[in-house]
């Protein structure tokens, strides 16, 4: 019996034993799990908390270049201001009927004094009379005096003509240099070309083909002739009218912003007076309607009673 009851309590203990020891392997289980569960929600956190920050730092990149770009995109708009619109527009270049001109007169005075000469020449051999040749003499002298630049705006000569010819090279010669100045490395129209929103003639084709040859760097490749040079010098004038523009509606903004009443208040107030309005042409047009009718069924009434009378006036 001893033997047996010993066994049984042996049982007992190595029961209780190993249901302790299980116990303690799920607590452990348990707080390993939690420990877990805890490393992997901080982890959770960090990882959004990396995630937030870096955004944030790109929120903040983009911003910085964002106010970077409009910033720089300010300063260009305000070099039109400072642009040299008469080399632009080739003020004094001159026209071609002031280079025939020239030309001609040129022609003329070289015909002029070459007779002249001939006569005097033709006087000395005895083949004119004299008289003649001291005329000739006399005409080719002033003629030869013409050829001073003093007179010459009264008597164009020998240099106005190559005068013109240098002018023309020269005037295209600083143009074409001053436009590769303006347009720099990266190109000056296609970065103002935002301009469009405040002057939409900016979006015409001619001036977007401009814009696109800029982004491209070939602008200067393409300005060939003198109708080139005309679009770019309109480009650069619509363009200041439109920066002019952005100014007037910044003030106006900033004037709006600086009074006590709400903008959308004026836009709510005269949406109500249109209604009103709206509503007043409405009553008008229905009083207007009730007084034809009236009128309508007076006059019908009238007609009636008139029939009336006409019947039993009949015998």
């Amino acid at each position: 019996m001893n033997s047996s009851d010993d066994l049984i309590g042996q049982r007992n203990l190595s029961e209780d034993s190993s249901q302790q020891s299980n116990d303690l392997a799920s607590r452990q289980k348990s707080a390993e799990d939690e420990v877990k569960e805890s490393r992997a929600a901080r982890e959770k956190e960090r990882l959004q908390w990396e995630e937030e920050e870096r955004q944030r730092k790109i929120e903040e990149r983009e911003k910085a270049e964002k106010e970077r770009l409009e910033a720089e995109r300010r300063s260009l708009y305000a070099e039109l201001e400072g642009m040299d619109y008469d080399l632009l527009s080739l003020v004094d270049y001159p026209t071609d009927h002031e280079i025939f001109a020239a030309k001609r007169a040129r022609t003329l005075w070289f015909i002029a004094l070459g007779s002249a000469l001939f006569l005097f020449l033709a006087s000395l051999l005895s083949l004119t009379s004299p008289w003649v040749g001291g005329i000739a003499g006399g005409i080719a002298f002033v003629l030869w005096l013409t050829h001073g630049a003093g007179m010459m705006s009264y008597f164009p000569s020998l240099n106005r003509y190559p005068a013109l010819v240098t002018q023309r090279k020269r005037l295209k010669r600083d143009l074409i240099e001053y436009i590769r100045n303006i347009e720099g490395r990266l190109g000056y129209i296609h970065r103002i070309y935002p301009l469009v929103e405040f002057n939409p003639r900016l979006g015409g084709r001619r001036f977007k083909r401009l814009a696109l040859m800029s982004r491209e760097h070939t602008l200067l490749a393409n300005l060939r002739t003198l109708q080139d040079t005309k679009t770019y010098y309109e480009f650069m004038v619509e363009a200041l009218k439109g920066y002019q523009e952005l100014l007037q509606k910044e003030k106006e903004d900033a004037f709006i912003e600086s009074m006590d009443f709400d903008p959308n208040e004026l836009d709510e107030n005269a949406q109500a007076h249109e209604e009103k309005l709206q509503q007043q042409e409405q009553q008008q047009a229905i009083s207007a309607a009730s007084k034809e009718q009236a009128e309508t069924s007076t006059q019908q009434e009238e007609q009636a009673a008139a029939s009336e009378d006409n019947k039993k006036e009949s015998p």
